[in-house]
């Protein structure tokens, strides 16, 4: 769960579940990030109903799944893209908002960050960031993981590649969550 400060400053950390967070689990990884984000998309479509709104207990669901999502693709850059990290530096707009994403002994992870308040954080719909940005990326993702492995062979380049595109999710989901919980009108 993130938790959000009234500064902004962000915080979140946990266990890389047991049963994805063996190494040779890799397909299962990836095929939970799929499932979970086409969940999702399920999800707020069945909420959104014929009042075009979302009630509290529909926005903490929507906040699940991109949590769970955020871990899983958390635990893929970990085991599968860049193992030897042990902390890492996730930056938008010169560093107005910054993610700090450390790993410690055994599955144990903690995210902190914060958000300044010269961050301007777009103003959208959650259909429409879902539809064109998320989308966009998690559909990115896969290409470049796609065209890595082409070749059966996965460089250390293309991970780097791989690794930078994860990155650039979770940065995604953890602004999302915050705008969720702070500014966001569904529609």
């Amino acid at each position: 769960m993130l938790e959000i400060s009234n500064d902004f400053n962000l915080k979140s950390y946990g266990r890389f579940p047991e049963e994805l967070s063996d190494p040779k689990s890799f397909k299962d990884r990836m095929v939970e990030v799929s499932r979970l984000f086409q969940g999702m998309g399920e999800s707020y479509l069945q909420h959104l109903g014929d009042d075009s709104k979302i009630s509290g207990s529909e926005k903490k669901n929507l906040i699940e799944y991109l949590e769970s999502i955020l871990l899983v693709l958390v635990m893929l850059r970990k085991i599968d893209f860049s193992p030897v990290d042990e902390e890492t530096y996730i930056r938008k707009d010169r560093g107005l908002f910054e993610i700090r994403l450390r790993f410690t002994e055994g599955s144990v992870w903690e995210l902190t960050g914060s958000i300044k308040p010269e961050y301007k954080m777009k103003q959208r719909t959650f259909k429409e960031w879902f539809n064109s940005s998320f989308s966009k990326d998690i559909k990115t993702f896969y290409a470049i993981y796609g065209n890595a492995g082409h070749d059966q062979l996965i460089t250390p380049d293309e991970k780097v590649q791989i690794t930078k595109q994860i990155d650039r999710i979770i940065a995604e989901i953890v602004e999302m969550i915050v705008f969720i919980e702070r500014f966001m009108l569904f529609q």
